[in-house]
C-alpha cells in the first residue's frame, strides 16, 4: 500500500485509515459464471470516506481519487492469487451511489455486469468529483444529527434490536432510511447479531446487485495474466 496515502490518513484520521486497510484486504468471491454475482460479493460502499469528509476539509476530490486508486492498486496485486487471474482477468469498477462504491468481477463474455443506464467516465476522478460539495449525512438526517456506525448500533441495542419506528425516530430517520443506512454502512451482520441476542428473527436487508440508474461509473479492465 502506498505509504503516502496510508501514512497521511493514519496521521490525520486513524479511523479512516483502518477502514481503508479493511477495504484493501477484503475477501473476494468469484463463484458462479455471472459477473453480477461476483459484484454482489465483492462490492463495498465507501461510506466512511464520505462520513469523514464532513469533518476534514483535506478530504477533497484529489484525496478521494487517491483513496480509490490505493484500493485498486492493492486489489490488482492481490487478485493475482485468485483463479480468474490466469484464464479470464478482471474488471474493476468505481461507481456513483450514496457513497462511492468499488467492485471487482471476473471478466466474462457478459462483460459489464450492470444492465441499467450508465454514464461511463474515463477516470476515477470523474466519479469522485460528483461528491464535491455533497454531505453524506444529507442522505439520511432529518434533524441535523450526525449518524456514525457506533451511534446507530447503540440505538438499535437500546431498542432491543428493533429497526422499526422507535429506533428510526431516535436517529431522526424514516424507517426506510434506517434500513438503507444499515446496508450502506455494512452493518447488517452486526445488527442481526444484536437482534439474535434479543431473540428476534434476522432482518432481511436488500440484495444489493444493481447500481443506481444514470450513475457515473469508471471501468478498468485487467487482462488475464496481467503484470
Amino acid at each position: 500500500m502506498s505509504a503516502s496515502v496510508l501514512a497521511q490518513t493514519k496521521d490525520r484520521c486513524p479511523e479512516l485509515a483502518e477502514f481503508l486497510e479493511d477495504v484493501c484486504d477484503q475477501p473476494f468471491n468469484f463463484d458462479g459464471p455471472h459477473p453480477i454475482d461476483h459484484s454482489f460479493h465483492n462490492h463495498t460502499h465507501l461510506w466512511a470516506l464520505e462520513w469523514w469528509a464532513e469533518h476534514h476539509a483535506w478530504i477533497d476530490q484529489g484525496y478521494r481519487t487517491a483513496f480509490v486508486e490505493e484500493i485498486f492498486a492493492r486489489w490488482t496485486a492481490r487478485l493475482k492469487g485468485f483463479a480468474p487471474y490466469r484464464d479470464a482477468g478482471y474488471r474493476l469498477y468505481v461507481y456513483q451511489d450514496l457513497a462511492p462504491t468499488v467492485s471487482v468481477v471476473a471478466d466474462t463474455p457478459e462483460g459489464c455486469p450492470y444492465d441499467v443506464g450508465l454514464q461511463f467516465v474515463p477516470t476515477v476522478r470523474d466519479v469522485m468529483k460528483t461528491y464535491v460539495g455533497r454531505k453524506w449525512s444529507h442522505n439520511f438526517e432529518s434533524d441535523g444529527r450526525q449518524l456514525g456506525p457506533q451511534h446507530v448500533l447503540q440505538v438499535i441495542e437500546a431498542n432491543a434490536g428493533s429497526i422499526s419506528k422507535p429506533a428510526a425516530q431516535a436517529l431522526g430517520l424514516q424507517v426506510g432510511h434506517l434500513r438503507i443506512l444499515i446496508e450502506r454502512m455494512g452493518l447488517d451482520r452486526e445488527v442481526n447479531q444484536i437482534r439474535k441476542r434479543f431473540r428476534r428473527r434476522p432482518a432481511k436487508f436488500r440484495d444489493e446487485r444493481e447500481i443506481p440508474f444514470n450513475a457515473a461509473i469508471h471501468e478498468r479492465i485487467l487482462p488475464a495474466g496481467y503484470r
